[in-house]
């Protein structure tokens, strides 16, 4: 699917060196897809670790099915000279493959736009259909606007099947927005509860158990705090190299805790040393905290290029390259911390998939922060620093991995937490302290109850999180979708 030509060269960032990669090393595999407006993108990478340069990474992301629509090389800090010639390899499309475009914007259209008779009213003194949600909209004027780069004829073809059965004007589908939050509307029926109330317990029960950090715990305080990663296990990676990278670390944080110059760059430094020294070690954990202060050094050095924070001493210096470079060798010498990095590649992203992404993930933040009820200190700290962190650093596809990983962790535990109560105790509003499940829960009944004002509050901002984030939250969307169905409506 993806060709590829030439070589590659590469001048070493200090030691000025020029290396060659030719195309024989650069093997692209499909790494990630998710549907957009106009069908499947799919992301395709090639990574080569060079014992000189480090990872290497070639990104190809095709666009509609068939086109090419953006392609990137990421070098780190050294400079590309010659780039491989590479991208789409096109081939004559089949029958089906003719027909995926027309198909594509044909359910765009339908997922937006419907046959005014569904719940329009109609007056015949009035001239007849009254069009109070806007409208009317014609097919080819949607399509053209949304669409601009489309084909002529596939616009052609498209708008010929929507209005094939000769109706050319349409309505938009129905929204939470076209109802009034005064407007009488009558509760759900008890029928509609429970069917609600089935699905919810059956899709909270299929959320995957996180398998990595971050960890989050229900304390006896009634509040989510972090915990312990699933992870932990003996290190069997080089023990030499664990213990040169614990001197490292120590050393940096001793040299930085002489000035309160860098206090945010202290603050991950001695997040970090925490995840290193505990025994036994948990990969994904150092995994995240390493992307986390690689962020951070990498933000303290543009601040000291903008002369809004002095430089750094030649030890704290010499002392942070050490740890940078010590990290990224251990988190690579064992299987747990390659698949960690080679699964960031699935997280590299747009810019306007980036934006989105941390447009979502700040709102989630911000609905934590605001809830000192529910959430710890430490778990809200989390929670914005992640969301921040998107789109940062020298390596942004793994910041989003740490970040969606983040808050998929925090939101799943919440929600089985509530599943261990049963979803038909939410309906209320509150859980009784007698409810099935409740002694079970840390926290009891009301830690329960706060989880459900805050699932249910922020059904909304969780179901735009899943649409930013795609495959890897794809058990949230429809979970998102019931909590405010009931939110708007589920009262007994």
């Amino acid at each position: 699917m993806v060709y590829v030509r030439g070589k590659a060269r590469i001048r070493h960032a200090e030691t000025g060196e020029i290396y060659e990669i030719g195309a024989d090393r650069i093997d692209f595999e499909a790494v990630g897809s998710h549907e957009r407006g106009m069908g499947l993108e799919t992301r395709y990478s090639a990574i080569v670790d060079h014992p000189q340069l480090g990872q290497l990474v070639w990104d190809l992301w095709e666009y509609p099915v068939g086109a090419e629509n953006h392609r990137n090389t990421d070098v780190g800090t050294h400079e590309l000279l010659e780039d491989i010639d590479f991208g789409l390899q096109h081939e004559p499309p089949d029958d089906d493959e003719r027909q995926l475009p027309i198909d594509t914007l044909v359910g765009w259209f339908f997922e937006r736009f419907e046959d005014p008779a569904h719940r329009l009213p109609y007056e015949t003194a009035e001239g007849g259909f009254q069009w109070i949600y806007g409208g009317p909209y014609d097919a080819r004027e949607q399509l053209e606007e949304n669409f601009p780069d489309e084909a002529e004829h596939i616009i052609d073809a498209a708008v010929e099947q929507i209005e094939s059965e000769g109706l050319t004007e349409w309505a938009p589908v129905s929204s939470p927005e076209d109802y009034g939050a005064d407007e009488d509307e009558e509760p759900f029926g008890e029928d509609d509860l429970n069917e609600i109330v089935r699905d919810l317990d059956d899709l909270i029960s299929a959320i995957p158990e996180p398998a990595s950090d971050p960890a989050f715990r229900l304390g006896d305080d009634g509040l989510v705090h972090m915990a312990a990663a699933p992870d932990r296990q003996p290190e069997v990676s080089d023990g030499d190299l664990l213990e040169e990278l614990r001197s490292a670390s120590a050393a940096l944080r001793s040299s930085l805790k002489g000035t309160n110059a860098h206090t945010d760059l202290l603050q991950r430094v001695e997040n970090y040393e925490e995840a290193l020294l505990e025994d036994p070690i948990s990969i994904s954990r150092l995994y995240g905290r390493g992307v986390r202060l690689e962020n951070a050094a990498r933000s303290a050095r543009r601040r000291i290029e903008a002369d809004e924070l002095p430089a750094f001493t030649a030890e704290t210096e010499q002392n942070l390259n050490s740890v940078l470079d010590l990290h990224a060798t251990y988190i690579m010498s064992g299987e747990d911390g390659r698949r960690l990095v080679e699964g960031a590649a699935a997280y590299r992203s747009t810019p306007d998939e980036t934006a989105a992404l941390k447009e979502a993930a700040e709102k989630v933040s911000s609905a934590v922060a605001q809830r000192q009820d529910v959430f710890s200190e430490e778990v809200r700290r989390h929670v914005a620093q992640a969301a921040q962190d998107i789109g940062d650093g020298p390596h942004p596809e793994r910041s989003n991995q740490v970040a969606v990983r983040s808050l998929g962790n925090m939101t799943g535990s919440l929600l089985k937490w509530v599943g261990v109560v049963g979803a038909s105790a939410i309906v209320g509003g509150a859980i009784a302290a007698s409810a099935p499940g409740v002694a079970a829960v840390a926290g009891g009944a009301s830690a329960i109850t706060g989880i459900v004002s805050f699932l249910t509050t922020n059904a909304s901002l969780l179901l735009m999180l899943a649409l930013a984030v795609g495959i890897a939250l794809s058990w949230l969307r429809p979970i998102a979708i019931l909590l405010d169905k009931l939110r708007r409506g589920g009262k007994k």
